[in-house]
């Protein structure tokens, strides 16, 4: 019998490139972040490195994308990463925080909401990449 692990299974879920708003509490205060990542159970968020610790938690406010609506979740940080940042986009330091968040807890309509528009987002765009790689074989043999 083969064990199948959490982050097996978490890899196994669609993910979907996105670039949506949202807001870190973080000591009491916001801060302004983008998620640039989503799946069903996570996220992957981006914003100027202003320096700390690597939390361990964090409670984020998001957009759902395609839906406008507002979710708060919170969140484990699985990893959480620091590099130089594309001119203008790194704050005072010039650099990027990148953190792996694995939602640990919302409402449930919240994560429904969420599990839903990533996999028809997930969906969706798979069709539009097959149609596009059909067009493109066939105005490949088009011009021979």
């Amino acid at each position: 019998m083969m064990h199948t692990s959490w982050a097996d299974l978490r890899r196994l879920m669609p993910r979907i490139d996105v670039e949506t708003f949202c807001s870190e509490l973080v000591g009491g205060r916001d801060r302004p972040g983008l998620v640039v990542d989503l799946s069903p159970e996570g996220a992957r968020l981006e914003r100027p490195y202003l320096g700390g610790p690597t939390p361990r938690e964090i409670v984020l406010e998001l957009e759902v994308p395609e839906v406008d609506e507002v979710i708060w979740a919170r969140g484990e940080v699985c990893f959480d990463q620091v590099r130089q940042a594309p001119p203008g986009q790194g704050g005072p330091l010039g650099l990027l925080r990148t953190t792996g968040i694995r939602l640990v807890s919302a409402a449930m309509r919240d994560l429904r909401m969420l599990r839903e528009c990533v996999i028809e987002t997930h969906r969706a765009r798979q069709k539009v990449e097959r149609v596009d790689d059909a067009l493109f074989d066939a105005a490949c043999y088009a011009r021979g």
